[in-house]
């Protein structure tokens, strides 16, 4: 893998990561603005706002446990098809050796009958 192919690996397993982190990061800090908006505003008494509270708490570790098993599955699947292209890349560079291999057999084919006649040529000239 040349050095410019390997910049790019790594600056796609960057975004991936500042992009799932990103998504993370604004869902809960949503989730938990509007949650104080909603307390601030509210205009109940004691009970009912402890009730509410009690409520939006449920509800925000809900829709937090939501987005991160959402995060997860997205990085299962991001992990899946890197493992799928790392497959792919590795199958194409095995493909490459053999066919390098192939060339380098045929070559030999070639090379070692002319270097035996060389050699035969010249020890019949010492001869």
């Amino acid at each position: 893998m040349n050095e410019e192919n390997k910049n790019k690996v790594i600056t796609q397993k960057e975004e991936g990561k500042s992009y799932f982190l990103a998504i993370l990061i604004t869902l809960l800090s949503g989730l938990f603005v509007g949650f104080i908006v909603g307390i601030l505003f509210s205009p109940k008494h004691g009970k009912e706002i402890r009730k509410d509270i009690k409520d939006k708490s449920e509800i925000f570790v809900k829709k937090s446990k939501e987005g991160v098993t959402d995060t997860i599955d997205k990085t299962k699947e991001f992990v899946e098809k890197s493992r799928s292209k790392f497959e792919e890349v590795k199958g194409k560079g095995k493909d490459i050796i053999e066919k390098s291999k192939e060339k380098v057999e045929a070559l030999k084919e070639v090379i070692m009958p002319k270097k035996e006649e060389k050699k035969e040529n010249k020890e019949n000239t010492e001869a």
